[in-house]
């Protein structure tokens, strides 16, 4: 497949992360179906060059394409999602060259996090997928979180975000910096986005000052408006919490990625790009 030009580099020291729900390939999507869009979504991925990726609702498809075409990254599947096969993934990618990967885990979104299951309602059982990274170059090492809330359960979704913090409450490096990611299925003005911002963690999105937007569009781009226009119809985010130590995380760009070849759109989401960086804590008196 031709590689694209790559797009401008993100500033130096900065780690360029990307979330992306690629719309999973066993969906029968008819003229936007997997096969059909599969080059346009990798080279939309080559052309912003990231050095970290989070992907939601992946499927072997996705997968099987990935591994032949996006080279030079290693990745961790984490925990399958869905009630039934084929089953879906909160994968997340890095490039070896700047990040080491620690340790590595998951859990479901669920009363019972250790095993395959589903509860508050949730239409389809969910998931977290997490890494414990340490800079190849030196720097804190941090923790990336990539999930995937319910589409139908408010309830689901408030549960699961307060999961992940207990999940984090109880991690061995509790005090690290934490990089979330996923699609959320919810406006940044919900009670799920809440949790988290009680929590610490804000909006790379608002950090940036940039104005309302979307990032589900439905495969059709800007002239989606959904049941309701006046709403956001934001809901893949990039969310920072620094760590405990005096760590600090900034945002030195962001972007909403609208590549496409219309009628043809690389997913039925926009992949979300923030390039970033994590500020070790200076000496103290």
């Amino acid at each position: 497949m031709e590689r694209p030009e790559p797009a401008a580099p993100p500033p130096e020291g900065a780690l360029r992360v990307m979330t992306f729900n690629v719309r999973g390939s066993y969906h029968r999507d008819g003229e936007n179906a997997w096969r059909r869009r599969a080059a346009l979504n990798v080279r939309t991925i080559l052309h912003q060059g990231p050095d970290l990726i989070a992907f939601q609702e992946l499927q072997d498809g996705n997968a099987r394409f990935y591994d032949r075409e996006l080279t030079g990254y290693e990745h961790v599947l984490g925990h399958r999602y869905e009630n039934r096969p084929p089953h879906a993934y909160n994968a997340i990618c890095w490039n070896p060259a700047g990040l080491e990967m620690l340790d590595a885990g998951g859990f479901w979104l669920s009363e019972t996090p250790g095993r395959f299951s589903g509860s508050w309602e949730t239409r389809q059982i969910r998931s977290a997928n997490w890494v414990r990274f340490c800079p190849v170059s030196g720097g804190p090492e941090f923790v990336h979180i990539n999930t995937h809330l319910d589409h139908v359960s408010g309830r689901a979704r408030v549960r699961g975000s307060a999961l992940i913090l207990e999940w984090l409450d109880g991690l061995e490096a509790g005090g690290a910096p934490v990089l979330l990611t996923g699609d959320f299925n919810c406006e940044p003005s919900s009670k799920a986005r809440d949790i988290f911002a009680d929590a610490g963690f804000v909006d790379a999105h608002i950090c940036a000052g940039h104005e309302p937007a979307k990032t589900f569009h439905a495969f059709r781009g800007d002239g989606f408006r959904g049941r309701d226009p006046s709403k956001e119809h934001r809901i893949d985010w990039v969310l920072l919490r620094d760590g405990s130590r005096g760590e600090r995380w900034a945002v030195k760009g962001y972007s909403i990625v609208r590549d496409a070849e219309p009628p043809l759109y690389p997913s039925d989401h926009y992949p979300v790009i923030a390039d970033l960086t994590l500020q070790a804590p200076g000496p103290t008196a």
